[in-house]
């Protein structure tokens, strides 16, 4: 494990093991990283929507001790296909599922407790709306949204484009930090409140080429998505037709 110098109390270590447990138990699981500051958990959805599930162990900050954050941050990515995930590309919005509630929990078994119920997401989505919404979001329309919230869906045009379709990791605690990167949100280098210029973002290589299964997949899933507009077409045309009739 990486994560030089950073200590675990007893019950980290505990519900860490427990998350070990299910992923191993588990095909809809899989580990994508695990480090003792960083755990990265893609899940299968029952909806067959995919998650990437995150917790990030926070620095010792002075904003830390002013918002009295809690020693771990989540972050819950979701797509409509597992490649969507795995290469976070323009498919996939961030969900903002809502852990103050159990903040008492170890972080072990508030990710635990993410993966089993993001799996299970069809039941999980009868209360909670936000993840509904998600689920019945068409592909093509994940690609202009940036977060689904509580209160609203918050769509990339809201901003005007001046922000990276590829947000910072967020936090989606209450009463944390400013969720969108900190008071120099929105403004250019030289408007920053900070002064500071923004340090430069290195570059991503070019996803891999798909393989044989994923294309299959692909075409799969194309198939799928014409054979659905088909029948509500044909579906629109039989309840013309009846209205007609009548």
């Amino acid at each position: 494990m990486t994560g030089k110098g950073v200590e675990w109390t007893e019950p980290e270590r505990r519900s860490l093991e427990l998350v070990r447990s299910i992923v191993e138990a588990n095909p809809w699981a899989e580990f994508v990283l695990e480090s003792k500051s960083h755990i990265r958990i893609r899940v299968k959805g029952q909806s067959l929507r995919w998650y990437l599930v995150e917790a990030r162990l926070r620095g010792p900050t002075p904003q830390e001790a002013f918002f009295q954050l809690q020693r771990w941050q989540y972050v819950v990515t979701g797509g409509a296909r597992r490649r969507d995930v795995v290469h976070t590309n323009r498919y996939t919005a961030q969900l903002c599922l809502n852990t103050r509630q159990s903040s008492t929990m170890p972080f072990g078994d508030k990710v635990a407790a993410l993966c089993l119920s993001l799996h299970n997401d069809l039941i999980t989505a009868m209360t909670i709306p936000l993840l509904a919404q998600f689920i019945v979001c068409p592909r093509e329309e994940l690609s202009k949204i940036m977060v689904f919230q509580d209160e609203m869906v918050v769509y990339y045009s809201m901003f005007d484009d001046e922000i990276d379709h590829n947000p910072p990791f967020m936090d989606f605690e209450q009463g944390a930090e400013p969720m969108f990167g900190g008071s120099d949100f929105g403004h250019t280098p030289e408007e920053s409140p900070t002064g500071q210029q923004p340090e430069e973002e290195p570059l991503q290589p070019d996803p891999p080429s798909l393989t044989e299964e994923e294309l299959e997949e692909m075409r799969l899933w194309e198939a799928y998505e014409r054979h659905m507009e088909d029948l509500a077409r044909r579906d629109e045309w039989n309840n013309r037709h009846d209205e007609d009739r009548r």
